[in-house]
């Protein structure tokens, strides 16, 4: 009985075609895992904070549109790269200075409005920003 049982597991064992989609079907199930609970809450946020500097553009930006309608295409051109650059910035500003107040204890504002769950550590906190910064560098 025990030859039969080593047989069958030596035959299993043999054939890489099951292991090698068993693999396959867990490096799929872990890339959607990290997709829908990381990389689409990592972009959405990115994408969040992209608008809301959008919205509200630093009087630089302003002044720099107001411009580029009296200048030729070349000044037009180069005042709108300097336009996106600026936005990067203060996009960057923006998230540094959410970090910087999660980080020193600013907290509590956000735990009485949200409810009673665990806070982020300043650690997570600080990961949370570096994410975002890189989500934006990569849709630049």
């Amino acid at each position: 009985m025990s030859e039969n049982t080593i047989y069958a597991l030596a035959r299993t064992l043999q054939q890489s075609n099951g292991l090698k989609q068993d693999f396959n079907q867990m490096l799929s199930a872990l890339q959607n895992t990290i997709e829908t609970e990381y990389l689409q809450k990592i972009r959405t946020a990115a994408k969040t904070e992209k608008t809301f500097s959008v919205e509200h553009p630093p009087k630089e930006v302003t002044l720099l549109r107001a411009l580029s309608a009296f200048t030729d295409e070349n000044g037009r051109e180069q005042l709108d790269r300097i336009s996106q650059s600026l936005m990067f910035l203060h996009t960057m500003q923006h998230i540094q200075q959410n970090v910087q107040a999660l980080s020193a204890g600013n907290l509590l504002e956000i735990r009485s409005a949200e409810g009673t769950e665990a806070l982020p550590s300043p650690h997570s906190v600080q990961m949370a920003g570096l994410l975002l910064t890189l989500a934006l560098l990569e849709r630049t």
